[in-house]
């Protein structure tokens, strides 16, 4: 009797690890298991506010456009709100992508489905890769940082002949 208890409990144990269920193989996307590699960047660590840094003179400063603003990202989950200066893109994270120390972004803004390239740079900074003529990418700081840098701001004369500035 005792042999066919222990024989029992030890089938319902292998039983138990055999129907066990196994991790998804490199799936990727918001909400979905990582692997090792995507471990160490993933859009996760993107969240929050982002804001543009341009170098101005040898500097690098938050710069405004007189005709527009900084640019921005937000990202919060698999949202995304890119802040173009004068326009702003708010779109869903689809589905992203690591190759090394590169992730890539796939961004549906219910229009069309645009991939960003996004690497880690020194310092705290990210790269993007916004636009696809580019040869660099732009940087963007945590928004915990702008008060490190000094603010730019084109004269309005340089866009506009009635300008008015004080």
């Amino acid at each position: 009797m005792k042999l066919r208890v222990m024989l029992s409990i030890s089938g319902l144990i292998i039983l138990a690890f055999a129907c066990t269920p196994k991790p998804a193989e490199n799936t990727t996307g918001p909400g979905k298991p990582e692997t090792s590699a995507e471990a160490t960047f993933s859009p996760q660590m993107l969240e929050g506010e982002w804001h543009m840094i341009t170098e101005v003179d040898g500097e690098w400063v938050l710069y405004y456009p007189c005709e527009s603003d900084n640019a921005f990202l937000q990202i919060k989950g698999d949202s995304i709100m890119i802040g173009w200066g004068q326009d702003i893109t708010a779109g869903k994270i689809e589905n992203w992508s690591t190759d090394g120390d590169k992730l890539t972004l796939a961004v549906n803004d219910s229009y069309s489905v645009n991939t960003y390239p996004v690497k880690t740079g020194q310092n705290g900074y990210i790269e993007w890769w916004l636009w696809e003529d580019a040869e660099e990418p732009s940087r963007f700081i945590p928004a915990a940082q702008k008060s490190q840098y000094k603010e730019v701001r084109q004269p309005c004369k340089e866009c506009w002949d009635d300008c008015e500035e004080e």
